[in-house]
């Protein structure tokens, strides 16, 4: 795994908390090249986001020739962020480059703007502690991004006492749980009929229930209190809607109404490095106090470069009583204004 720090200086990598770093560091490489070597070619399609570290790279595409040289502004920006790459890039001496998954990347950037916003909004007598556990737990991610903030607000924190039992073996699933405070045993029966045996523990910050909610089978093991323990739960119905009924809608790049607002909902740093003709800078985190920026007698179109911040704020949007779609996909950084001049 890459240290972390690498990304210390990166838009928008910058931004995650030192957890989520360190979980992107886990996909991410860093690769070493040398003079007149081809990185990637303007057409090809892939999964990463391409940061320069070290050294100097030329860029050849529909924005013309650049040069980015490791250590300037410009390096702070991905040469690269979109499925498709926009140039053909050389390297003009020995250069380190950082090959970040744009999926992942997309995730956690959603997932801790979306969780900044609704924590102070929907749970401010409480601890936030559980929304960071939850948010990072393996349900969550087969939720789309912009169901996120309505799983928060639907959640229900209730209390057990010491070895009482949360779920049953061959019920019906009906929540899904996550430790907060305390310990849970997780017990399976070998056989049918047969004694239940100890198969994992849970511990605060992990989550159980999930399988029997996506694959709509009984339960397939029990679970017990070990100590007294604080659980949050998603209720069946809620997790069936967000999961299947996705509360958002996209449009393409050739669909954007003439007299729609365009609204760029990445971070400003972001929005310097380059955005849509016409495009206002909200951040995701900020929809709920800027959004009466925002004229509601017209569309709005909201874009970012990976697509899952921008479904999100469109739920948002669209909760508030805008017109509001987002542009799937993201936006190719070919398809953005030069950087702004500081």
């Amino acid at each position: 795994m890459i240290d972390p720090s690498v990304f210390k200086n990166l838009v928008p990598v910058g931004a995650l908390s030192a957890s989520d770093k360190a979980e992107l560091a886990k996909s991410a490489r860093v690769l070493t090249y040398e003079r007149g070597q081809t990185l990637f070619r303007r057409g090809t399609a892939t999964s990463n986001a391409v940061y320069l570290l070290s050294g100097e790279v030329e860029l050849e595409g529909e924005r013309g020739h650049r040069v980015i040289v490791s250590g300037t502004d410009g390096a702070r920006y991905a040469l690269a962020n979109a499925a498709v790459f926009a140039d053909t890039a050389m390297c003009n001496g020995r250069s380190e480059l950082l090959f970040v998954d744009r999926m992942v990347l997309d995730r956690l950037l959603t997932w801790s703007q979306a969780g900044v916003v609704e924590v102070r909004d929907i749970h401010e007598d409480e601890s936030g502690d559980w929304m960071a556990a939850m948010l990072h737990s393996p349900v969550m991610q087969q939720i789309p991004p912009a169901n996120i903030v309505r799983v928060i607000a639907a959640v229900e924190r209730v209390e057990f006492a010491a070895q009482e039992w949360v779920i049953r073996e061959g019920a019906v699933g009906d929540y899904y749980y996550l430790v907060v405070e305390g310990e849970c045993v997780v017990m399976r029966s070998p056989t049918p009929g047969a004694e239940p045996v100890e198969v994992d523990r849970v511990l605060p910050g992990q989550g159980f229930g999930e399988e029997a909610l996506v694959s709509g089978a009984p339960r397939n093991a029990s679970v017990q209190t070990v100590v007294p323990s604080v659980l949050v739960r998603l209720a069946r119905a809620d997790f069936e809607r967000f999961l299947k009924e996705p509360m958002v809608q996209g449009l393409d790049f050739g669909e954007l109404d003439s007299d729609a607002q365009i609204v760029d909902v990445r971070m400003p740093d972001e929005f310097a490095g380059g955005h849509l003709p016409g495009a206002v800078n909200i951040p995701l985190r900020a929809i709920r106090e800027r959004c009466g920026e925002l004229d509601a007698s017209r569309p709005v179109a909201a874009y970012c470069d990976g697509g899952g911040r921008s479904a999100s704020a469109t739920f948002l949007l669209n909760e508030r009583g805008f017109r509001a779609r987002w542009l799937r996909g993201g936006v190719a950084s070919a398809s953005l204004t030069a950087r702004d001049e500081h």
